[in-house]
């Protein structure tokens, strides 16, 4: 298995479970809901958002190993590392830092590696 692949498939794996892991909290979500008193719509807005970003993680996680098995697939890869980036910048700047943030960066840094490695190798 070529380097790029890997990286691209650890970081996969780490965000697929990541985002099963954020999903499965959806029930602590809604007791935090009920205890803050937030009222409709923003309790749904949340559940929904809390939703769609354990969504995205498992989608992105799913186009990123597969875009690594293909030639010319590292560019896709080198999208979807934009797009960890882009969730670290909007996780940092109304969260701060936390272990999200973390984790986000690191899958980051594996499928921007993981891209760019892939590009350099021979079709």
């Amino acid at each position: 298995m070529k380097i790029g692949r890997w990286l691209t498939g650890t970081g996969s794996l780490l965000l697929f479970l990541t985002g099963l892991g954020h999903g499965a909290k959806l029930a602590q979500v809604q007791g935090m809901i009920v205890a803050s008193g937030m009222k409709a719509p923003m309790d749904g807005i949340l559940k929904g958002c809390w939703l769609a970003f354990s969504g995205e993680m498992v989608g992105l996680a799913v186009i990123a190993i597969l875009a690594s098995g293909v030639a010319r697939g590292g560019w896709i890869v080198l999208i979807c590392a934009a797009t960890m980036v882009f969730n670290v910048g909007l996780l940092l700047h109304f969260l701060g830092p936390f272990i999200g943030v973390y984790i986000s960066a690191v899958v980051g840094v594996f499928f921007l590696a993981g891209g760019l490695l892939q590009l350099k190798q021979p079709a």
